[in-house]
């Protein structure tokens, strides 16, 4: 029996379940941001320059992102920053038959139901299965709670529950994820009972909530899929199992949050993942085969990193040893605004 497309599968069973049966490929529109979460991988705030991607630059990759049988959306940041641009990369995908199967917002734009049901309806008008909204208590340390219901409501409305991927919690939930980050006790458990991935501002601002061990005793963490974590990071760059590949406003190709594989506007994107662990660089490399810990003694041999005796997850070594080589390795190790 032959596999689904990505657009049949959706159409069968929603976004929402789609999502979790497929990988995902995103458009970063932008690294700036209406908020700055204390867990976002990717350091998005509002001081982050004001870059965005060209409609014509991201339709261009709409298309490649389509080749790879992956679901397809628009991320930042903030994508409804920039809606005019936004707007018009729309009706461009559209008119190119190319459109991003769902955008991710976190709705700090949604002061009123008008708003919302302009934007969201225009987005249906033009195509658009559906919304990802980002929902939980570190987006609404800054979002009031308010707007993010008010988004979802309208949302499903327009787009139909199955397609709008967003906590299925009650609203007196949602109304109580303030309070959560204001109580460093509540802050603590929320942290430890769902560690993050310390990469950007996560490692800054939530790694200290989690205990470190001696390097060799880490805890284990999970897989995207679940799974136990080797120590290598294959799956994070073989084409077949790595979760989320991103391309942003630079052209950057990007995996595992600040690795660039390869520039979109010098090969295409397909063959720049198929070459990910064969042709790239020798940051990539050991990282695929070998893991963090000999990336660090790459670093300690080559230019002296002074690998920690403590750490609180294999992925805060990796990021810890990449800010350290990211002067040396400016084209594999970046943007800026990752390691910021």
């Amino acid at each position: 029996m032959a596999t689904d497309t990505v657009e049949d599968l959706v159409r069968k069973v929603g976004l929402v379940k789609a999502g979790t049966e497929r990988k995902l490929a995103a458009i970063l529109f932008t690294y700036r941001c209406t908020i700055s979460c204390r867990h976002c991988l990717f350091s998005c705030k509002p001081g982050r320059p004001d870059v965005v991607m060209r409609p014509e630059q991201c339709v261009r990759y709409l298309r490649q992102l389509h080749e790879l049988g992956r679901l397809v959306h628009i991320a930042g940041g903030e994508p409804m920053l920039y809606w005019g641009v936004l707007a018009k990369t729309m009706r461009l995908a559209r008119a190119q038959g190319v459109l991003p199967h769902f955008i991710e917002t976190n709705g700090s734009f949604a002061i009123d139901d008008a708003i919302v049901q302009e934007r969201f309806g225009f987005l249906k008008d033009q195509g658009l299965i559906g919304i990802y909204l980002s929902c939980d208590p570190f987006h609404q340390e800054f979002v009031p709670p308010g707007n993010i219901l008010r988004a979802r409501r309208i949302a499903r409305d327009i787009f139909g529950g199955q397609n709008v991927w967003a906590p299925i919690v009650p609203d007196e939930q949602v109304c109580d994820y303030p309070a959560i980050v204001r109580d460093e006790v509540r802050l603590r458990e929320l942290v430890r009972g769902n560690p993050p991935m310390l990469v950007g501002s996560a490692y800054t601002r939530l790694g200290p909530l989690l205990d470190p061990f001696p390097i060799d005793q880490s805890p284990p963490q999970r897989s995207w899929d679940g799974g136990p974590q080797p120590s290598h990071c294959a799956e994070q760059f073989d084409p077949a199992t790595m979760w989320e590949v991103h391309i942003d406003p630079y052209d950057n190709i990007q995996t595992n949050y600040g690795v660039i594989l390869g520039r979109a506007d010098r090969l295409p994107i397909r063959e720049v993942l198929a070459g990910a662990q064969t042709d790239a660089s020798v940051i990539v490399r050991i990282l695929s085969q070998e893991g963090p810990v000999a990336l660090a003694q790459f670093a300690r041999r080559q230019y002296g990193f002074p690998i920690p005796q403590r750490l609180r997850q294999k992925c805060e070594l990796c990021y810890l040893v990449r800010k350290f080589l990211r002067p040396s390795y400016p084209d594999v190790l970046g943007p800026a605004e990752i390691y910021d």
